[in-house]
């Protein structure tokens, strides 16, 4: 009895092996998304907008602190400066987190459609493989059109 639930497990055991070394996987460069949607190039333009505002920024109260005439005046201008910063610091991660939230469904989504599309089993990043699988990159990029 204890023979033939052995053999029974490894029977099934060969079998789902066999099955899962043969399933169909794909890809998608991220990096080619990125540089080649149009919304992750606007998305990624606004986000150097807000870092080019803050780095303005930045260099802007260095120089009122420069040609403040008391330490009281550098004091102030330094201290209202870090707020300032840290609200601009803030505005920028929390931008960046929705963009990329925002563009990650929307992969996802297509990405979803061409691994139906294609019959795939499943579509990992690029970055995850290590040899093999279909590339779907373009067709994930024509999925976001």
């Amino acid at each position: 009895m204890k023979k033939t639930v052995i053999t029974t497990l490894l029977a099934l055991a060969c079998v789902f092996g066999v099955n899962a070394s043969f399933a169909a996987i794909g890809y998608v460069d991220y990096g080619k998304v990125s540089t080649d949607y149009s919304l992750a190039k606007r998305y990624t333009a606004e986000l150097d907008k807000k870092l080019d505002a803050i780095k303005a920024y930045t260099t802007a109260q260095d120089k009122k602190i420069m040609a403040a005439k008391t330490d009281a005046e550098k004091k102030a201008i330094g201290t209202e400066a870090m707020k300032q910063l840290k609200l601009k610091q803030q505005d920028y991660a929390a931008t960046r987190t929705r963009y990329e939230n925002d563009l990650t469904a929307k992969v996802v989504a297509a990405a979803e459609k061409v691994r139906v599309a294609k019959k795939l089993d499943m579509i990992i990043k690029k970055d995850a493989r290590v040899t093999g699988g279909v590339d779907c990159t373009l067709d994930v990029l024509n999925a976001l059109k």
